[in-house]
């Protein structure tokens, strides 16, 4: 019970690597908040949670709305009367748009892609360090990818966001550190979720090529990442980039 007691709010979590990581903390002792953008896909994991006896709340929000993560972060509180950690996962990922060249992608396709990721990292950072940084404590969890550190062709969307996300942490974790609060990054090569499943079997075939280990990650190794960082263990890991991907990325 390596999380026990502890609050840990985690966004995108009706699915993929977030609901595999909500019932990874909720086995370690955490309660829960599982955000998603679908009612029935938080409800569902709150849901599985509290059938194994956890406890946990869905939370039903589009991240990239800051008023919506406004009201969350307070129904959070208001449930578990504090933040002790917060995993900041929601994304998205469209196959339509992997690959899609630079010179053809649209206004829209560019700033929804910012928005779902980069934009929601922040609205709920800093909805959640207005808890944290009072108490003197807390743990913030970002998910960039690799694609931000190594840049993926016909991505350039979702590669900035993800690198926006990485930079982000590294200057958050300097400023929040003095405060008690530990900011840190995991960075994850391909790995199989919903989200992947679509991609084209010739990319896939591509990237298993490119990754040295022959294969996709699982979701549990990525929330074994997090739960570390969550940890005690990870009390001297500030503004890091932990990168589980296979040798994609060495």
């Amino acid at each position: 019970m390596r999380l026990d007691g502890k609050t840990v709010l985690i966004t995108g979590a009706g699915s993929g690597l977030g609901r595999e990581t909500a019932l990874t903390f909720a086995r370690e002792g955490a309660r829960v908040g599982v955000n998603d953008i679908r009612p029935e896909s938080a409800q569902n994991v709150a849901t599985e949670i509290a059938r194994a006896g956890g406890d946990a709340i869905a939370l039903v929000a589009d991240v990239s709305q800051s008023a919506a993560v406004e009201k969350i972060v307070r129904d959070f509180v208001a449930k578990f009367g504090t933040i002790d950690v917060l995993i900041n996962n929601a994304g998205i990922g469209r196959a339509e748009h992997f690959p899609e060249a630079t010179a053809e992608m649209s206004d829209e396709v560019w700033h929804h892609m910012l928005a779902t990721h980069l934009d929601a990292t922040f609205y709920c950072t800093r909805e959640v360090l207005k808890v944290m940084i009072p108490k003197k404590s807390g743990r913030i969890i970002n998910l960039g990818s690799v694609a931000g550190t190594t840049g993926l062709a016909g991505s350039a969307h979702y590669c900035a966001a993800k690198g926006g996300i990485i930079a982000f942490t590294k200057s958050v974790a300097r400023e929040v550190v003095s405060s008690g609060v530990l900011v840190n990054c995991i960075a994850p090569g391909f790995i199989d979720t919903p989200m992947t499943a679509p991609i084209r079997d010739e990319i896939r075939q591509i990237a298993l090529a490119l990754t040295p280990i022959g294969r996709f990650g699982e979701a549990r190794e990525i929330a074994a990442a997090a739960l570390f960082l969550a940890s005690d263990d990870a009390s001297y890991m500030v503004g890091q980039v932990l990168s589980p991907n296979g040798g994609f990325a060495i």
